[in-house]
């Protein structure tokens, strides 16, 4: 069943307007309209927005079959994916640190775990930095073995790699990992790093909204993997569409250049 009503109803009743899923095209190509923005009081609750709409169906996706025990994620904000998470995997349990550094982010640890509470989600947030205090973190709160990580702190190569290398010890084997904006931050080399390092396999998936990378152990990847195949594209399909934006951004300035070009009188031929 689809969480998105019931996801977006815990911030609506406590006084937090959502918008979330706005196509960028008809915001002047704001590249972040897509994702989802909090407002309370007539502002941005915050400068770490929620992961998209689009990023939603995709976690009902992937965890329609797969089902896995301990979900630790690497970044909160303002609680939408933390929340997401253990509305899909109502058996688990799931764990996100924040390093409460971003505006209103220690509001959004305690909104996250006060929503868990009063819903009843297996969810908890807790103060902290990665990757220094995940070791212990993971711990005291008895989060081992990983079987799910979500990263989503911040978004550089180096820093993906270090939440990586600071999660694996802790992780199963049959481990998942989902890292979030890799396309939107260009942080493929971080990717790349990763699989080589740890011998994990990374799908790329241009289906979601901020172009996420999924990485795994292919001798022991989930069946459940399969349902995520439609956010997935094959690289001579991605090539034909961005063959097709170069196309129209080409026609596009030139109509601006004859319109500039009739403006100045140099364009009257027809």
């Amino acid at each position: 069943m689809p969480i998105i009503a019931r996801l977006a109803t815990f911030y609506e009743t406590r006084g937090i307007a959502v918008s979330t899923g706005l196509n960028p095209s008809h915001f002047g190509g704001f590249p972040l309209a897509p994702f989802t923005w909090f407002f309370k009081d007539g502002v941005s609750l915050t400068n770490g927005l929620g992961i998209a709409m689009q990023e939603i169906y995709f976690l009902e996706c992937l965890f329609a079959r797969y089902r896995p025990r301990h979900l630790f994620a690497i970044g909160n904000a303002a609680g939408w994916s933390t929340l997401a998470l253990a509305l899909l995997n109502p058996l688990g349990q799931v764990l996100a640190i924040d390093a409460a550094s971003d505006r209103n982010a220690r509001y959004g640890i305690d909104f996250t775990n006060r929503v868990a509470a009063e819903e009843g989600l297996p969810a908890r947030v807790v103060e902290g930095r990665s990757p220094a205090d995940v070791p212990r973190i993971l711990r005291e709160t008895g989060m081992v073995p990983i079987d799910f990580a979500f990263i989503d702190g911040y978004h550089s190569i180096r820093q993906v790699v270090e939440d990586f290398r600071a999660v694996r010890p802790f992780a199963a084997g049959d481990c998942v990992y989902l890292f979030h904006d890799v396309a939107t931050f260009g942080l493929h080399p971080g990717i790349e790093r990763i699989t080589a390092e740890s011998g994990l396999v990374a799908q790329h998936l241009p289906g979601t909204t901020s172009g996420m990378a999924i990485l795994y152990d292919p001798e022991m990847r989930p069946a459940g993997l399969d349902d995520i195949a439609p956010f997935t594209a094959a690289p001579a399909t991605l090539a034909l569409i961005e063959a097709e934006a170069w196309n129209r951004r080409h026609r596009h300035i030139a109509r601006w250049r004859r319109s500039i070009g009739k403006r100045l009188g140099h364009g009257n031929a027809r």
